[in-house]
């Protein structure tokens, strides 16, 4: 099998995985904190997304998986409110981790992606198009978000360029997590039997999802070409006749 299939069989496989662990929460203890969380959330809103954030934020720097607070934002706050909180809340956390990589953490940054060639290539390839490098390498999810979130700190990249085209290329998956989110509490209702009349809506929910996992995969192939033709590098011209 070829890298590339290796990669998008492994995403799917997550996928999978994330659909099971929403159809297994109603079994687990975390399902009755969660609701309580989601009573705190509507007498709070303001103080829930406060609180959101500075999570989001220290789990950035923490370098865990990014899904996780993207779900949590849908599952929370729906997904007109969700949105934004969880781009807000990436965004905080990527900052952070890109902050703590070029400054506290910067020797421990650099001994753990010494050897990763595709993170040299990246680095090489950005001089005046920093913004288009961050942005597709975003998009094409070559390289884990979180591991990406502190290798930057060690580049030239600067930092309103960097914030400015993480926001852009995590847009679509953080879209398909925070949608994810809301489809895990619509799928525990009707799990108890509690949408007498929800099927049509649980099948709408399924098309919309596979239709956002599809234009996601279309983005990151497309991403991922565009890439490898960024980081190019050009080759030395052919010596001249008689020279």
């Amino acid at each position: 099998m070829s890298p590339a299939l290796r990669r998008y069989a492994g995403r799917l496989l997550a996928i999978a995985v994330l659909i099971a662990l929403i159809l297994l929460l109603r079994e687990l203890p975390i399902v009755d904190w969660l609701e309580q969380a989601n009573r705190w959330v509507a007498v709070n809103p303001w103080r829930g997304a406060a609180l959101y954030i500075a999570a989001t934020t220290l789990a950035g720097i923490a370098a865990t998986p990014g899904w996780i607070p993207m779900m949590l934002a849908g599952l929370l706050f729906g997904l007109e409110a969700g949105l934004p909180l969880a781009v807000l809340g990436i965004l905080c956390g990527a900052t952070a981790a890109f902050l703590t990589g070029r400054t506290l953490l910067r020797g421990w940054v650099e001994r753990r992606i010494a050897d990763n060639r595709r993170l040299r290539a990246i680095d090489r390839a950005l001089g005046d198009r920093a913004f288009t490098i961050v942005l597709l390498t975003r998009l094409a999810l070559l390289i884990p978000y979180n591991v990406l979130n502190y290798a930057y700190g060690l580049t030239r990249v600067r930092l309103g360029t960097y914030m400015a085209a993480t926001v852009v290329g995590m847009l679509p998956i953080i879209s398909m997590y925070v949608y994810m989110g809301t489809l895990a509490r619509d799928i525990g209702q009707i799990l108890d039997g509690e949408h007498t009349g929800g099927a049509p809506r649980w099948w709408l929910g399924v098309i919309a999802l596979i239709a956002i996992v599809a234009v996601t995969v279309v983005i990151n192939r497309a991403a991922s070409r565009a890439l490898a033709e960024q980081m190019d590098e050009p080759k030395d011209p052919p010596p001249a006749n008689g020279g």
